[in-house]
């Protein structure tokens, strides 16, 4: 008899265990949402072209950056001189700050109105290489008008060109340069001209005045 009882409650015990619930299978961690992507800065992307563009710059020579009136003669000194004469282009790009631009007003062909045709400075190099190879070119300035706040400068600088030193005039007109000093040099940021033929009209006397 006892050795049924225990029979019957093991049997009883095995059918119970078969019968438990088995524990529901663990479930996996959700994963961490991803970060969202870092929105992008055009002003910290624009300091760090800028950086990099002003590393790669040929060395000025400090007597043409120490001043105003001393980058503005570079400026005109540099561009001038007689056919097949080599000009000294990294002398011209060390004037500019990244970014600068040059702009000759003009009127296309069969066009009545202006138009504004911007280049970089070294757009200015290739087109000037092959220009003075065969063309002599003379520019001078021959009064100045400044306006500046602080570190800020906008020059109106009237020039003459010639194609001798000493040649009959071939353009009269207004160089509208923009300069900046960062704390160790003076900088051209831009230059914005036309000339007294494109314009159709005279250089006023106030633009002509020392």
């Amino acid at each position: 008899m006892s050795r049924l009882l225990v029979a019957c409650a093991v049997l009883l015990g095995t059918a119970s265990f078969a019968q438990a619930p088995a524990a529901p299978p663990s479930q996996p961690k959700a994963a961490a949402a991803p970060a969202a992507p870092e929105k992008p800065n055009p002003m910290k992307a624009s300091a760090e072209r800028t950086q990099a563009a002003l590393a790669q710059l040929p060395k000025a020579k400090p007597e043409d950056v120490k001043s105003q009136d001393a980058i503005l003669k570079a400026l005109y000194d540099v561009i001038s001189g007689p056919a097949g004469a080599a000009r000294d282009w990294q002398r011209f790009r060390s004037l500019f700050y990244p970014g600068a631009q040059l702009i000759p007003l003009g009127k296309p062909p069969g066009a009545t109105t202006l138009a504004a045709r911007p280049i970089t400075p070294e757009d200015y190099v290739t087109w000037g290489q092959e220009s003075t190879a065969t063309h002599g070119f003379f520019e001078k300035e021959i009064a100045r008008q400044t306006h500046a706040f602080g570190a800020l400068v906008q020059v109106m600088s009237t020039y003459e060109a010639r194609g001798t030193q000493d040649g009959p005039l071939i353009a009269k007109g207004v160089n509208s340069i923009q300069l900046f000093n960062d704390g160790q040099r003076w900088w051209v940021m831009n230059i914005f001209w036309i000339d007294e033929k494109t314009a159709g009209l005279t250089v006023p006397k106030d633009l002509t005045q020392k």
